[in-house]
């Protein structure tokens, strides 16, 4: 397991999660870690969460920055490129995410780091699970409603949004699109962001979703806020689902029902 990262929990925990927050910034995961601590049930469940360390992007603005991040995150928990044999590069990675029931990466994207965990773990019932935020949020929007919209931060990521909701095999008819608010992942503080995130979700309401998906870790702590406001402005209620707690609800669960990873 990690030294030097946030902890919550107690360490007598059965469950274990490791929570990723695949950019430099750490005020990202001191927010996360004050979020979650309010819903953690304390008792069974420990969190530790890891910031990716410089030189990893300060934010996740587009594909580039996912790819500069994996390769310093796998570097910094000791991904040894120059040994010849694939099975033993990610032997020290292994070593360090032991013990833990799941990893969570904490970027609302296709973030290549999800992958490429998985295929350094690889299956069995002792490994951990690799969660996305993007594909929990989705899965626990379809839960909720016919149709779901994404509400993010800079335009960039509508087209790679539409094709990370493709990819996972969801229907047109369920998706009512994604749409941007212009501010990224830093700068989701104050009332501008807050103005700009209910503009961009009644937007995707008036396009038929029925279900709001945060398009940003960042925006984890805005849910509650934004919900009242949707139903306010609407006139019935629409949920509106955070990928962070919704990661942590579906990695609690898989270790508590014991499901291993086949991929």
């Amino acid at each position: 397991m990690l030294d030097n990262v946030l902890s919550l929990g107690v360490d007598t925990s059965p469950i274990r999660i490791l929570y990723i927050n695949p950019n430099s910034t750490t005020s990202f995961t001191t927010e996360t870690h004050s979020f979650l601590s309010s819903s953690l049930p304390r008792e069974s469940v420990l969190i530790h969460l890891y910031t990716a360390p410089l030189p990893a992007p300060p934010s996740i603005d587009g594909t580039l920055d996912g790819i500069l991040s994996t390769q310093v995150i796998l570097q910094h928990l000791g991904y040894d490129t120059e040994t010849s044999t694939p099975s033993d590069r990610g032997k020290s990675v292994k070593q360090k995410l032991a013990g833990y029931s799941a990893v969570v990466v904490g970027c609302f994207s296709s973030h290549p780091l999800v992958p490429a965990l998985r295929e350094i773990l690889g299956m069995g019932k002792d490994v951990p699970r690799v969660v996305g935020i993007l594909e929990a949020s989705i899965w626990f929007a379809m839960q909720l409603g016919p149709t779901f919209g994404i509400a993010t931060t800079g335009p960039q990521w509508e087209p790679l949004f539409d094709e990370a909701v493709r990819t996972l095999g969801i229907s047109p008819t369920r998706y009512t699109g994604t749409k941007g608010t212009g501010f990224n992942a830093i700068s989701l503080h104050g009332d501008g962001p807050s103005s700009a995130l209910l503009e961009a979700s009644t937007s995707l309401v008036e396009r038929g979703a029925k279900v709001i998906v945060l398009g940003c870790a960042g925006m984890a702590p805005m849910r509650a806020d934004l919900e009242d406001k949707i139903a306010q402005r609407a006139g019935f209620p629409v949920p509106v689902v955070d990928g962070v707690q919704a990661a942590i609800d579906m990695a609690i669960g898989f270790a508590r029902m014991g499901l291993a990873p086949t991929f």
